[in-house]
């Protein structure tokens, strides 16, 4: 079993996978476009209905949401990532700080981790934690 977590967004879901690709160094599969499989309205029928990000043995799936639906992030949800590697945990945290909100600086815990927590700038929480 595994917990593949399901991210929408509020029509700007293209420039946040080709971001999180970046960050993640992860590759994109099974894009659908709205209007490739529904009879979507005019302006909505390039946006992304259902897209993969693959990296390491991880996945995070992607939708515009449907028209007229709200997306509301909220604050009861955090994706954490775990590294080993303390250059990519900070590349990783410093990528998705930027133009976001650090909510805890990456810094060594009393658990023997380096830490930090950021919103980044569409409004998903992160958690970082680097076993040292």
């Amino acid at each position: 079993m595994k917990v593949i977590p399901y991210l929408n967004f509020p029509g700007n879901t293209e420039e946040v996978l080709n971001h999180y690709q970046k960050v993640f160094n992860g590759t994109i599969s099974d894009l659908n476009r709205f209007g490739e499989s529904l009879p979507a309205e005019a302006n909505y029928s390039d946006k992304i209905m259902h897209a993969r990000l693959s990296f390491d043995d991880n996945m995070l799936m992607f939708s515009d949401g449907m028209p007229g639906q709200p997306v509301d992030h909220g604050n009861g949800i955090y994706l954490s990532i775990g590294l080993t590697d303390e250059v990519q945990a900070r590349s990783v945290f410093d990528q998705l700080a930027e133009g976001g909100n650090v909510t805890m600086p990456m810094e060594k815990q009393f658990w023997g981790a380096s830490f930090g927590q950021v919103t980044d700038r569409y409004g998903v929480s992160w958690m970082i934690n680097c076993e040292l």
